[in-house]
């Protein structure tokens, strides 16, 4: 990552991130081509307005990526053109990408700036996880354990690894929510949930019994972000889980704090 003033214009954009590319992956610079796909004016981290944009590059029988250029210069290695537009419609996928990029210097920001910004307090972290495993609520975590933790000011933020069970043990209405069906809704698991089978089923819908095939009603979501306390739940697609999955710190950043919106036109 690189702060600096921001590109006057795409052609510079372009040989900014030529550059960046090919110091980082030490390449040679008239191998790597570079395209501007968007640019606009934001109301940044920071709180100022930056000129932002969005480069695709790739190397001559390499990699490939989106990498911005503006307030600063970075790009996501993890993430591939292609699976950069498996975030969503053309106006979804470069929102998500702002984002994410506003997410990591969210969090290279906090670093830089807080003290043992890394730093979780074990006895809370523990609690957190006895509660998202808890198998005598509604729903509950499997193949749960600490990822990520970060602090921005007071707010805590956790990415934890795990998937989601819905207890069939309780029924759920609108009106009354979820009610257990018996006085000890606790729902017996398999000693190895890595052999746990989860069936697509939407949370605050009624919860219908495991079937006959063994697999529970859930989420598979690789993931679960938690801030001060709180399940936040991610609303990407199944298309892009994988994707977000990668980077899903930025991503719970970017989602909870940027502050703009791009404008949807063309």
């Amino acid at each position: 990552m690189n702060f600096k003033s921001n590109p006057a214009s795409a052609a510079e954009a372009r040989e900014e991130i030529r550059a960046y590319v090919a110091a980082e992956l030490d390449a040679n610079p008239a191998d790597i081509q570079t395209k501007v796909i968007y640019n606009t004016e934001l109301p940044w981290v920071d709180g100022r307005k930056q000129q932002c944009y969005l480069v695709e590059w790739s190397v001559a029988n390499g990699a490939d990526g989106v990498a911005l250029a503006g307030p600063y210069t970075y790009t996501l290695p993890d993430i591939s053109q292609a699976e950069a537009k498996r975030l969503g419609s053309l106006h979804e996928w470069r929102q998500q990408l702002l984002n994410l990029y506003a997410g990591c210097e969210l969090a290279a920001q906090a670093r830089m700036k807080q003290a043992l910004v890394d730093v979780y307090d074990p006895t809370r972290t523990k609690q957190l996880l006895e509660a998202l495993q808890n198998p005598a609520a509604p729903r509950f975590a499997v193949r749960c354990s600490l990822r990520e933790f970060i602090r921005i000011g007071t707010d805590e933020y956790y990415v934890f690894n795990g998937d989601w069970v819905h207890n069939p043990n309780f029924s759920y209405s609108p009106t009354f929510g979820f009610k257990p069906r018996k006085e000890d809704p606790t729902l017996e698991l398999p000693a190895e949930q890595e052999n746990i089978q989860i069936k697509p089923h939407k949370f605050l819908t009624p919860v219908p019994p495991v079937g006959a095939d063994g697999a529970y009603p859930g989420e598979a979501t690789g993931f679960i972000m938690v801030k001060n306390g709180q399940v936040v739940d991610a609303t990407c697609s199944a298309w892009a889980r994988s994707v977000v999955d990668k980077v899903a710190m930025f991503y719970f950043l970017g989602k909870e704090i940027g502050p703009f919106a791009i404008t949807l036109q063309g």
